[in-house]
């Protein structure tokens, strides 16, 4: 039985997750007691996608206090409940370049610059619906359990922590209530702000929560819809510009997203209409960010092309068609046997033809669907024929992907004509048609089903016939071999029966052969097919050392004065292989429709 497919995703993760523990830099925060008591060695990683897939390493389940991560989530509350343009007379959305908890207000309007800052946490946490403070309370906590998908508490210690050394704090809300921005009781404002910040999450609810903004609002796991499109957004904005407070700049220019920290060891990232990221450890840098979360965020986004100011990807579906091969099948002519075999043991061949741009959000959808779909599965073909731009990131995935199904004894291959993806564990092919025959050949070949030798009894095109007229057809049969691209000419040949080896019909264009169909023993090549004059562009071509029985022109004329019957009866034959030619072709058009 095979192992569990795991995700290059989460290898990813794991990776960075491993390499990342090296770090010691940075020191817990201790201005707020019950924070210095967290493990310095905690590290969780997290990513969320809008569809509900998680990916997490590490830490991922060690609760801890959001702290200031729960602004944005605070802010879109009071953006959902008053609006934008009620809160922005409380609260503007200017960067400071300050620190998060510098005493500064707008000289002239006495606002707090951004809500991302104490000072606008504060004022927007009076913001948010609620006739009195325990209904404010109740949707504030209630608020952040549906951005996380899960009812979240409150740890006490730590509130009564942050109550008893909030000082600075409170100096901010007489400062904010003196200038009548804070027109509620200064401890009440404190309270609510101290509550939210206390609210105990993991690093797999910041994630969820993160992707709940990107979403547009709505929860990826419950698919409740917490703020409106319009909050979110606005969200999002502040969290691009005020996020990281001082660093907000150096971080948008390394990380290139929406992000929010916290002194607790939090970090948030969001990519918008993708994913939300979510990264815990508690040691911090200077400016109150956690080293190693920082680190991460910063690395993911490279790594996973996730820079907001980076070319974006055609929206969409991703996958155009999906194909099984034993209901669509490549162009190659094959005897009964084969054809048989393939009909039977087919589906262990999957074709997934995509379509759009490939960054990370849909190559972790490809990834993932194919990877929850590999059960009798033998070969994958991925066709990025209609694929727009292929991101490094998707390239990335991409080989991740087929490492794996290589280890559960699955070939991949790709059809890329441009040749735009350096895919080592993957065979890559031009076209989708030569990919479908190279996962038929190994497919019959692994199930004894391939023939690489059809005597003339055996034929295709003889199955209908007496075998006494058979051996009276052989007589008229020339045998002849080919060699490799030699050519068939009208004039030799009639009908050829192939006993081994393959031919090859090629269209030419201008100076360029192009294969476009091949023929494997068992089959034969008509009349019509071998016409080669100045008026025609087509050609057959041996593609191997090839054997064949050939019924000459001379000989066909031979045939048709010595015994008409059975030229009557070979003519009779080659057009029920025709009707049931036409009979397999609509089948596969029909299941290429359907």
């Amino acid at each position: 039985m095979n192992a569990p497919f795991v995700s290059p995703i989460k290898e990813l993760l794991d990776d960075l997750h491993a390499r990342l523990t090296d770090r010691r830099d940075g020191e817990v925060a201790t201005y707020i007691p019950e924070l210095g008591k967290a493990d310095p060695e905690w590290l969780g990683l997290a990513v969320a996608t809008l569809d509900g897939t998680l990916y997490e390493a590490g830490d991922t389940d060690v609760p801890f206090t959001i702290q200031s991560v729960s602004k944005p989530f605070v802010y879109a509350l009071a953006l959902q409940d008053r609006g934008l343009e009620d809160v922005l007379k409380c609260v503007g959305v200017e960067p400071t370049g300050d620190a998060f908890n510098a005493v500064r207000l707008e000289p002239v309007s006495g606002r707090p610059y951004n809500p991302m800052v104490n000072s606008g946490a504060i004022v927007t946490s009076t913001l948010v619906g609620g006739a009195n403070q325990e209904e404010r309370r109740g949707r504030i906590l209630s608020g952040l359990s549906a951005f996380a998908g899960r009812a979240l508490e409150v740890d006490g210690k730590v509130l009564s922590s942050e109550s008893a050394t909030g000082d600075r704090n409170r100096a901010l809300a007489y400062l904010m209530h003196g200038a009548g921005v804070l027109t509620c009781p200064v401890e009440d404002a404190l309270a609510l702000y101290f509550e939210q910040c206390a609210a105990l999450v993991t690093t797999r609810d910041l994630a969820v929560m993160t992707a709940t903004l990107a979403g547009g609002g709505v929860n990826p796991l419950t698919g409740e819809t917490v703020v409106s499109v319009e909050a979110a957004a606005n969200a999002l904005t502040v969290m691009a510009t005020c996020g990281t407070y001082d660093y907000a700049g150096e971080w948008l220019v390394r990380a290139g997203l929406p992000a929010k920290s916290g002194v607790s060891g939090g970090l948030i990232a969001a990519l918008p209409s993708q994913l939300g990221l979510g990264a815990f450890s508690p040691r911090l840098d200077a400016r109150g960010n956690s080293v190693r979360a920082v680190a991460a965020c910063e690395e993911l986004s490279t790594r996973f092309g996730l820079h907001l100011m980076r070319p974006s990807e055609r929206s969409g579906p991703v996958f155009h068609r999906t194909l099984r091969g034993d209901t669509a099948h490549s162009s190659r002519v094959r005897a009964h046997d084969e054809r048989s075999a393939l009909a039977r043991l087919g589906g262990a061949i999957r074709v997934y033809v995509l379509r759009g741009d490939l960054a990370f959000g849909t190559a972790e959808a490809v990834v993932r669907t194919i990877s929850e779909d590999t059960d009798s599965v033998r070969w994958v073909v991925l066709d990025l024929k209609r694929a727009g731009r292929v991101a490094p990131v998707a390239v990335t995935l991409l080989e991740g992907l087929a490492a794996k199904l290589k280890e559960r004894g699955i070939t991949t291959v790709i059809v890329d004509t441009e040749k735009r993806v350096a895919v080592r564990s993957a065979v890559i092919a031009e076209t989708r048609d030569e990919a479908m025959e190279l996962c038929e050949d190994a497919l019959l070949a692994e199930a004894g089903a391939a023939r690489p030798e059809v005597p003339i009894a055996e034929q295709d095109l003889l199955r209908g016939l007496d075998p006494f007229m058979v051996t009276a057809l052989d007589a008229y049969l020339e045998t002849r071999e080919y060699e490799t691209g030699e050519r068939l000419v009208q004039d030799v040949a009639a009908l050829c029966f192939i006993l081994s080896g393959g031919l090859a019909r090629q269209v030419i264009i201008g100076e360029r052969a192009v294969r476009e169909t091949s023929m494997g023993p068992g089959t034969a090549v008509g009349r019509l097919a071998l016409i080669d004059d100045a008026g025609h562009s087509h050609r057959i071509v041996a593609e191997e050392p090839t054997a064949c029985k050939v019924l000459t022109t001379q000989s066909l004329a031979r045939l048709e004065r010595d015994s008409p019957r059975l030229a009557d009866a070979l003519r009779w034959s080659i057009a029920n292989a025709i009707a049931e030619r036409l009979r397999r072709t609509d089948a596969e058009n029909h299941a290429l429709i359907h």
